[in-house]
């Protein structure tokens, strides 16, 4: 590590172009968002008891 207490590779290159301060502020911007965003909630586990589970077992044996 470096003193600063951060690694001193980069995280990414620009390989072509010659990209303005601006330009380069904006991706680091949106890489940053991206890196911080929380990820999608897990959707619940529905119970097997609710009645939007899979209708297998609805036949009546009382016809």
């Amino acid at each position: 590590m470096s003193p600063s207490g951060m690694d001193s590779a980069p995280l990414f290159r620009v390989l072509r172009g010659d990209p303005e301060d601006v330009e380069l502020a904006a991706l680091v911007a949106v890489l940053g968002a991206l890196a911080s965003a929380a990820p999608p909630p897990a959707a619940p586990a529905r119970s097997a008891w609710s009645p939007l589970s899979a209708a297998t077992w609805r036949t009546s044996t009382l016809r």
